[in-house]
């Protein structure tokens, strides 16, 4: 069973006074209460859950990860010349976090294939929950699993570099590189968040 994720509040509410309201199409979902949704919306629901979980736990490895990387620079700073058994307790250090990443990695394209699957079984244009049918469900989810695939072939690239840098910059180059994960971007935390409420995993008011 999938864990719980936290409630919190997304967004506030807006008025739309002046403009005609918008009627959107009964879901399967609607008026159901959710620990008794069945079907296409339970799988869903329960597949949004688990790419949360495993991306909380993907944050914990980055972060210590992040840790790791700036005992790294620190060191090949003051010796940028030396491959110390120090720094090569850290650098099996990272690879520990790295293989441990491959597993939220390959969980992650897991989901993908799965939200897909289910997505073929619904009509095309049927809504699950609120606003969005299957395949637009898996389309977020794809499209978040693709930007996790990318930050990992980053980080391993990190890996293998890292530890034979010449030169300061070189070294906190790579740093920045893991603290930042450029591939998860607003847009990719916009797409999770949207999954969220769309499931009802977040509060829609």
């Amino acid at each position: 069973m999938s864990e719980k994720t936290p409630k919190k509040n997304l967004f506030s509410r807006v008025s739309f006074n002046g403009f005609s309201p918008v009627i959107l199409p009964v879901s399967p979902a609607a008026g159901s209460p959710q620990k008794n949704l069945t079907g296409s919306p339970r799988v869903a629901r329960d597949i949004v859950a688990d790419l949360y979980n495993n991306i909380q736990r993907w944050n914990d490895l980055h972060i210590k990860g992040s840790n790791i990387v700036k005992q790294i620079a620190v060191f090949k700073s003051d010796n940028p010349n030396k491959f110390t058994p120090e720094l090569e307790d850290y650098t099996n250090a990272l690879y520990e976090v790295v293989v441990s990443l491959v597993v939220y990695r390959n969980c992650f394209e897991n989901l993908t294939s799965q939200i897909k699957a289910l997505s073929k079984l619904n009509k095309e244009k049927e809504i699950l929950f609120i606003s969005l049918n299957g395949i637009e469900l898996s389309n977020l989810v794809e499209s978040i699993s693709l930007a996790y695939r990318d930050e990992f072939k980053v980080k391993e690239h990190i890996l293998e570099n890292i530890a034979h840098t010449k030169g300061k910059n070189e070294v906190m180059f790579y740093a920045a590189s893991w603290t930042h994960q450029c591939n998860i971007t607003s847009d990719v935390n916009f797409k999770l968040e949207t999954l969220l409420v769309e499931t009802g995993h977040r509060n829609f008011n």
